[in-house]
């Protein structure tokens, strides 16, 4: 695991905690040793990442989003559950886990009724994943949220192998595959990528040079236009 990636996967884990954890179970979660752990907390402090605790006490982000008050009706309460729900099943252990943890937080500041009424729905997402490395797809959510570029051996329709460097900018989670959007630097344009034939990753410590925002802006447009002509075959 490169150094970048385990920061990324450092302060992930961290965001996941409600408590303190201590530098020995987050060295066991990284697979490093506990000294590698206080360097990594250091280092993301330098970076302006505001990480409370000490050694022997443990350590905790001190970050979060606070929801104000909110009055959900009937069917909204049902569409959040839902949609929690099937992000249960995608291939993404960090997904899975902040679903549940979402899921107890609601469950605990639901009146009766509406418990009632979640209990007794009868809604469910069922879907069917293609095979896929769940930690590539952690890897790639990661480097999307940081605008870092990932370097891929890519599997394509033909069985040909290529490496790309790309500028990753959306994940798309359709009925049974994981779809990443991206400028690819050996295209030079803008190419779909199946993560089930990502071979081989590398994440990178490089920010690409645009916002992830604009380049999914210009990749819908030209999305749009692609479809408008129903002759352009998909590309790699």
């Amino acid at each position: 695991m490169s150094r970048s990636i385990r920061l990324l996967t450092l302060l992930q884990h961290l965001r996941e905690q409600r408590y303190p954890i201590t530098a020995r179970h987050l060295a066991e979660h990284l697979e490093i040793s506990v000294r590698s752990v206080y360097r990594d907390i250091e280092s993301l402090r330098d970076q302006g990442v505001h990480i409370e605790g000490s050694a022997g006490l443990g350590f905790q982000l001190k970050e979060n989003f606070l929801l104000p008050p909110m009055s959900l009706d009937e069917t909204e309460v049902e569409a959040v559950f839902l949609a929690l729900h099937w992000l249960k099943s995608v291939p993404d252990p960090a997904l899975k886990s902040a679903s549940h943890s979402v899921l107890t937080k609601l469950n605990a500041v639901l009146p009766k009724n509406k418990q009632e009424l979640i209990n007794e729905t009868m809604l469910r997402s069922i879907n069917h994943w293609l095979a896929v490395d769940e930690k590539t797809v952690e890897q790639v959510r990661l480097a999307i949220r940081y605008q870092v570029k990932i370097e891929v051996d890519y599997l394509d329709e033909k069985q040909n192998i290529s490496t790309r460097v790309l500028w990753p900018f959306v994940l798309g989670y359709f009925n049974d595959k994981l779809l990443l959007a991206a400028w690819c630097e050996l295209r030079e344009d803008f190419r779909n990528f199946r993560l089930d034939r990502i071979q081989k990753m590398h994440v990178s410590e490089t920010v690409y040079p645009e916002f992830k925002r604009h380049l999914f802006q210009a990749w819908w447009q030209k999305e749009q236009e692609r479809k408008s002509n129903t002759n352009a075959p998909d590309k790699n």
